[in-house]
């Protein structure tokens, strides 16, 4: 049987979540900036600081510049991640499900026993995080998405018992 697909959605930017990673993006570049001044002013390049320079600049690209696309089937959630020169993808199995909430609550989620947590939702999504817990081996693992209400709602439809709403 072919697993028929029942929703599909790609990340939404907020014009408001955009604007605040524009701003750590200006900020990126002022330490970019500064790091020039000082090799400059010395003509001593600093380790450190590009390595710092480099690592948030990376974590922004990861964080704002990829997108995701998340498709919901019969028997599977599957997330494309699409970036720069690379695409992947994650595929759920729904029938491992534990349960899933509408929102991702750090100090709901925290006192569960989740060892694996994959992080596939760009920051500017104007849609709500959400998440979904699942076995991995002997173990729990969850997902962390994006996904609009409507999405939610055929997600809830085909696994009512495993929502939780809170």
């Amino acid at each position: 049987m072919k697993n028929k697909e029942i929703c599909r959605e790609t990340t939404t930017r907020g014009s408001g979540k955009m604007g605040l990673a524009y701003m750590a993006l200006l900020a990126i570049c002022c330490s970019w900036a500064y790091e020039g001044f000082r090799f400059n002013s010395t003509g001593v390049i600093s380790p450190v600081g590009m390595g710092l320079n480099f690592l948030w600049l990376g974590l922004w690209i990861w964080k704002v510049f990829y997108r995701y696309e998340v498709i919901l089937r019969q028997n599977e959630l599957e997330i494309v991640s699409i970036g720069l020169w690379k695409q992947g993808s994650y595929k759920v199995d729904l029938s491992k499900t534990e349960s899933f909430a509408q929102h991702y609550r750090h100090d709901f989620f925290r006192r569960t026993r989740i060892k694996h947590y994959i992080h596939r939702y760009n920051m500017a999504d104007a849609n709500p995080t959400r998440i979904l817990a699942f076995k991995e081996g002997k173990g729990l693992a969850a997902v962390i998405f994006c996904c609009s209400d409507e999405f939610l709602k055929e997600l809830v439809r085909l696994m009512p018992d495993k929502y939780l709403e809170f």
